[in-house]
């Protein structure tokens, strides 16, 4: 099983305390939770007999218009599943693509994804001195020497934060067309840095397909749900893979109310910028390395003479209730050297700050 940041469950079952008692900078969600509107309509619903005796409507047609009214693509350009991962199999199977060019590191998904549909997982390695930033014009010319049959960019890059231009992505979708190849867009963390969206281009372009997730955005990952934005006809497609009813009404009323709510979402991005500039010169200021991030997270790579990322982690755990990210698991970066913190509030960041100092043996 392939680790992944936010498995509070089994930290805590680990410690013999409830879920609830760590603190996560594990997995990386916005920390004011879900908008306060989404939170009553989801309270709301959830005490309706009436609506919990229903079967939730296929089409998400009301979480579907209330996204193409905030993006400004069609609806019918837009399929709705439980959260972006699970999107990924239907759209290389939609695809049927021999294999996926995918820098690494990369979110480990990706290649439990090909593997499951006999795709072939061809690794583009990213290098720590260029701050793992995607060479755009070597990643075209290994496409165009190659012509793989599609191609997988995570923007901004999951784990280092590293953000590509939307001119430069168009580059890349560009020459993939030319080689016919597809490119895929995994645009998760895109909410932190909208101007660089290509959700517009992908509603369009046959060539092109976007995958978003909105539980991190919107502070709610137990509700799982994500979508994905393409060509009207790929779309179709798409629907055909999933499940009929691939997730619960509650989510589906939930999320709609969520993206709604623009307050929210000005807010959100406001306090994350902030909170990530000041968490990153803390970092600094213990001596770790931290990498220019996009996202409401930051990368980070330990010095030489402190703890691995393995131990630090369980340290923070066992001493102070703290779960972080440990990066080893991300193919493509040596072991031990990095872990990968969530951005969230100023109190909470300095409680972070403050048991790295301790576990750190820094003055």
């Amino acid at each position: 099983m392939i680790a992944h940041g936010g498995d509070v469950w089994q930290a805590g079952e680990t410690l013999g305390i409830s879920a609830s008692e760590l603190l996560d900078f594990s997995a990386s969600i916005n920390p004011r939770g879900l908008p306060q509107r989404a939170r009553e309509r989801l309270a709301h619903d959830a005490s309706d007999a009436r609506l919990l005796g229903c079967y939730p409507d296929p089409s998400a047609i009301r979480l579907r218009i209330a996204l193409s009214e905030q993006l400004g693509v069609p609806a019918d350009a837009i399929v709705v599943g439980p959260g972006a991962e699970s999107l990924l199999g239907p759209l290389l199977r939609c695809l049927q693509a021999r294999n996926l060019l995918v820098p690494i590191p990369a979110f480990g998904e990706y290649r439990r994804v090909c593997e499951q549909n006999q795709t072939e997982f061809v690794p583009f390695r990213l290098n720590r001195e260029q701050l793992f930033q995607t060479p755009v014009e070597l990643l075209c010319r290994r496409i165009e020497s190659e012509s793989p049959g599609a191609i997988l960019l995570n923007n901004p890059h999951n784990p280092s934060g590293a953000m590509l231009r939307s001119e430069d992505i168009r580059r890349v979708a560009d020459t993939a067309i030319s080689t016919l190849a597809t490119l895929v867009l995994d645009e998760a963390f895109i909410d932190y840095a909208p101007h660089a969206s290509l959700v517009r281009e992908a509603a369009g372009q046959p060539a092109l397909m976007v995958i978003r997730s909105l539980t991190k955005f919107y502070g709610c990952p137990a509700l799982r749900v994500g979508y994905a934005v393409a060509h009207p006809d790929t779309i179709g497609l798409i629907r055909a893979y999933l499940p009929t009813w691939p997730v619960t009404q509650l989510a589906l009323d939930t999320l709609a109310e969520a993206v709604t709510d623009r307050e929210y979402a000005e807010a959100s991005l406001l306090e994350n910028e902030a909170e990530r500039t000041s968490f990153a010169q803390s970092l600094c200021g213990l001596g770790l390395f931290v990498f220019p991030s996009a996202a409401n997270y930051l990368f980070v790579e330990l010095p030489t003479g402190v703890p691995t990322a393995s131990d630090l982690r369980e340290r923070l755990l066992a001493r102070h209730r703290i779960l972080i990210r440990n990066c080893d698991s991300y193919e493509g970066l040596a072991p031990g050297r990095y872990v990968r913190f969530a951005v969230r509030s100023g109190e909470e960041n300095q409680r972070l700050i403050l048991a790295l100092t301790e576990e750190l043996n820094l003055p």
